[in-house]
Order: structure tokens, then C-alpha cells, then sequence
């Protein structure tokens, strides 16, 4: 996606993010020894109870004053799923190394997508909300007011949803927390809610679009958008709500939404003392200057790398990063890489100068050895010289630049026609995928060959809702230097 208007765009994606918004303020007894309190904030997923844990970290919630969907609540309205933020005080133990004790004084919860079901993918793999595409992963939690917990048993046309999850390209958005909504018809309204990236804004008819959703805000109240020129509307993300929808035809999956109100979305500071963000590269604006989600995130020469190195930051790849906020840039002093991969196939080549190898059937993709590369299995090789052409090899590692593989973990076994590629996409056009910066023809894979979470999903249905920075496995058989692709298949 892009700003029309020349503008740099970005997209949000998964997000987890802990934001100190002023430095250190020791109190009595602080320093050496002592204790300091830091105000933060923190937006992420509800991942626990007991008090509350948000991206894992957990807050005290004994007197958090807490908001769901514009009503104050108590704990027993949240659900573990739901995307929060959190205005906290973190006191710290200064002279130890005890984590900071997380007080959350307010929380909010907001959905991202409340409406009808206008489609369910036929392996449950997503569905269409005001012409929003979801994606419905493993990790989506799918809650008990759903029959059998199932999406699969929505009824489209029918079933009201409200959905929790990351805005993650033009009406795009991964689903952390998917639930059923009933009302009663004759005393209540939907009150429908959207979060995407502005599009097409025609200033003249005050519409813009966010994915397959028309957005008219003739009458909406526009919080805190007077201040952004009606000129770069376009690539802002903002959360629609309104109370009148109608839906287009079922081949488009189109609707349009007329607005009550249209706020901006964002970090809620352009300054705080750390940050913690996880998500894909979506653009790189130059070495150590990209986004990170929505996050734009520059490194500098004090940055430490863990995985990969500053030219192994390419769109797609997925990383940890840490560092302060300043004037709305995250100055990195930390980035680790999480592109995770797993590869199975037999030994091409061996150069023992530059510690590397390849693999056959599998060109142009190159396997990096390191001091830290666990090497093992028949034979008890200890090191690159033992391999031959030909062994069979399983390898763990992760991506380290467009077509190289760091190899963690690698194990030998007898020869075997039987190759096995998992990572993440990079790309993908019909009939082919990028993983590794390498490009898989899967024209040779059959319709019964493609996927999904809940069985056969064929290519039409696999590439359709296929994005950047999903996890695919691909199976296969190699004769000579060449891999017939037999299947490929989507945990989510």
C-alpha cells in the first residue's frame, strides 16, 4: 500500500508495543538501591488473568480504572484476545535485576471490526466484516458465544461480530479475538466499528474507503482529524464507528458506512523512554531507516543485532526491536530476528571458504554456517568438512538476507527424494511464492494439494487470502536437480 499523495505508507500489523512516557522520577529512598516510578503505556493482546497480562507483561489491576467499548466496566468484561491500552506506573528496583512492578491506573478496550458477516472462507481461514478481510489464525481466539468455537458456523448475511486484531495492510487485519454479538432488534443498533488505512478520499463528496467499505463522514464528528490537512487524509489510519451500513452485492463484498464519528490512530506520544515493538518490516526506506508496522524505526551505530545484521532488514522480515521514542521515531538500540525457517532436502554444494551450502532442487538459496551452528546426526558430523553431496539434511534457522538461511541447528540423515520448505512469505503472484528471497513455482502442485486449517482449500481459495508474513509449508519430491511440488499448506 502507498500514500497517494507521495507520502511514505505504512501498515500496522501484529503490534505489542510498552511505551514509558517520561524519564525516571526517583522517589524517597530512590537511586543506588532504591525505587522509581516511570509512567507508561502499553497497548497489546489480553494474554492472561489473575491481575491482567498484556503482551505477556503482567499489570496490577486493584484500581485500574477500566473502559470497554466506551463504557465503564470491570474485569469480568475483558476476554483474553482483546487488543487493550494501558496507561500504567512501572516502579523500579533500581541496583537489581528484578523486572519493573506494572500498575495499570487505566485501561481501554476498543474493537477493530464490529459488524455482519458478509463471507466465510470455506476452510475458515477468514472472513469478510464491512468489506474487511480477516484472517483467522491458530492463535485467534474464537470465543464461546461462537457455536462449536467455530467461524465455520457463522451465517453470513446473519451473524453479528465483534472482532479484536491488527491492522496489517489495506483491509487487512489479523484477528486476535473473533465473538458473537446478539441484540435485541426492536430497542437496539449495531454500533458499528472499523480500523484501516484511509484511501481514495474525495474531499468534495467527504467519503474515503478503507478496503471494500465506502466511509461517508458528512456528518460525523471528526476527532482530532482538523488538524491533519484534508490533502494527506490519504494513508492515515483511523477508527470509523457509525450506525448505518449497507451492503453490496456478495461478489464484491463491498459496503458502505455512514460515519458518526473519525478519530486517528496511533501511539498516543511522539516521546517516551522505551518501546517494544514485534511486527514485519513493511517498508525500508534506506539502510536502518524503515517501518516497522506502523512504526517508523531508525538504528544507529550503537544498535546490537541478534540473528541477522543491518542488510538482513528487508520487507517481510519479521523482528523484535527496543529502543526509546523521540519526536515520533523509534531510535533501535536492540533488533532481533524472527523469521524462523525449517528446510529439509539434500545436500547440493559445500563451500568450505564462506562456511556455506546449498541445497539441490533448491536454487539460489543459500544455507549459512556459524561457531554457533549445532551441527549432529549420522556419521556424528562435527563440522562443514564432514557433509557430501548429497546427505540428507533437516535444518532450523532463520532468514539472514534475501536468500540466506543463518543455520541454528542441522542434522544429517541418509539420502531421500523427500524435500520440506517452512517459513514465511515474502511475496506471492499466482503460481508463485517467495520464502527466503527464493521464488517456488507451485504449478505443478494439484487443486487437492493446497491446505488449509480445516482441509482442502484449492489455489483459487489459498492465493486469494494468502499475505506477506504467513507461515506455509511446502512438500515435494526431487528428480535430479529438480523438486515437483506435491502440496502446500497454511496452518492458520
Amino acid at each position: 500500500m502507498r500514500y497517494e499523495t507521495g507520502q511514505h505508507v505504512f501498515t500496522a500489523i501484529a503490534l505489542f508495543l510498552l511505551l514509558a512516557s517520561c524519564g525516571p522520577n526517583p522517589q524517597a529512598g530512590g537511586g543506588i538501591g532504591g525505587t522509581g516510578n516511570t509512567a507508561s503505556v502499553a497497548s497489546g493482546p489480553i494474554t492472561g488473568f489473575g491481575s491482567v497480562f498484556v503482551s505477556g507483561y503482567e499489570y496490577d489491576t486493584a484500581t485500574t480504572a477500566m473502559t470497554v467499548d466506551g463504557k465503564p466496566s470491570g474485569q469480568s468484561d475483558l476476554k483474553k484476545g482483546m487488543l487493550v491500552l494501558v496507561n500504567a506506573t512501572l516502579t523500579h528496583n533500581y541496583g537489581t535485576n528484578d523486572p519493573p512492578q506494572r500498575t495499570a491506573n487505566r485501561l481501554l478496550y476498543e474493537d477493530t471490526l464490529e459488524g455482519v458477516v458478509q463471507s466465510v472462507a470455506q476452510d475458515g481461514s477468514s472472513l469478510i466484516v464491512l468489506g474487511q478481510r480477516v484472517s483467522i489464525t491458530t492463535a485467534t481466539i474464537i470465543d464461546a458465544t461462537i457455536p462449536g468455537q467455530n467461524v465455520l458456523n457463522l451465517v453470513p448475511g446473519q451473524s453479528l461480530v465483534e472482532i479484536s486484531g491488527f491492522v496489517t495492510g489495506d483491509g487487512i487485519i489479523v484477528g486476535t479475538f473473533v465473538e458473537l454479538k446478539t441484540i435485541d432488534p426492536k430497542t437496539e443498533t449495531p454500533d458499528y466499528e472499523v480500523k484501516g488505512f484511509i484511501k481514495n478520499h474525495d474531499i468534495t463528496r467527504k467519503t474515503f474507503e478503507i478496503g471494500s467499505l465506502t466511509v461517508d463522514y458528512r456528518d460525523a464528528e471528526l476527532k482530532d482529524l482538523q488538524r491533519q490537512s484534508s490533502n494527506i487524509w490519504n494513508g492515515l489510519l483511523v477508527d470509523v464507528r457509525g450506525s448505518q451500513v449497507s451492503l453490496e452485492s456478495s461478489s464484491s463484498y463491498g459496503a458502505r458506512l455512514t460515519a458518526n464519528r473519525v478519530k486517528p490512530e496511533g501511539l498516543g506520544s511522539t516521546d517516551s523512554e522505551g518501546t517494544e515493538v514485534e511486527g514485519f518490516v513493511t517498508q525500508v526506506l534506506g539502510p536502518g531507516d524503515f517501518f516497522l508496522g506502523n512504526v517508523h524505526i531508525q538504528t544507529s551505530a550503537g544498535t546490537t543485532f541478534e540473528g541477522g545484521t543491518l542488510n538482513d532488514i528487508l520487507d517481510g522480515a519479521r523482528l523484535e526491536m527496543q529502543g526509546p521514542l523521540v519526536g515520533g521515531i523509534v531510535n533501535a538500540t536492540k533488533i532481533e530476528f524472527e523469521g524462523e525457517a525449517e528446510l529439509q532436502a539434500n545436500l547440493a554444494t559445500i563451500n568450505s571458504d564462506d562456511n556455506t551450502v546449498t541445497l539441490i532442487g533448491l536454487a539460489g538459496l543459500v544455507i549459512q554456517f556459524d561457531s554457533k551452528t549445532a551441527l549432529h546426526g549420522q556419521g556424528n558430523p562435527r563440522r562443514l568438512t564432514d557433509l557430501h553431496r548429497g546427505d540428507h539434511l533437516q535444518i532450523h534457522g532463520r532468514l539472514h538476507g534475501g536468500n540466506n538461511v543463518l543455520a541454528k541447528e542441522v542434522e544429517r540423515n541418509d539420502p531421500t527424494s523427500n524435500v520440506q520448505v517452512q517459513g514465511l512469505v515474502m511475496s506471492t503472484i499466482d503460481p508463485f511464492l517467495v520464502l527466503f528471497g527464493s521464488s517456488i513455482d507451485t504449478s505443478s502442485i494439484p487443486e487437492n494439494g493446497f491446505l488449509g486449517r480445516y482441509g482442502i482449500l484449492e489455489r483459487s481459495a489459498f492465493f486469494n487470502s494468502l499475505s506477506n508474513g504467513k507461515q506455509i509449508t511446502l512438500h515435494g519430491i526431487v528428480l535430479g536437480d529438480t523438486v515437483t511440488w506435491s502440496s502446500a499448506s497454511r496452518p492458520d
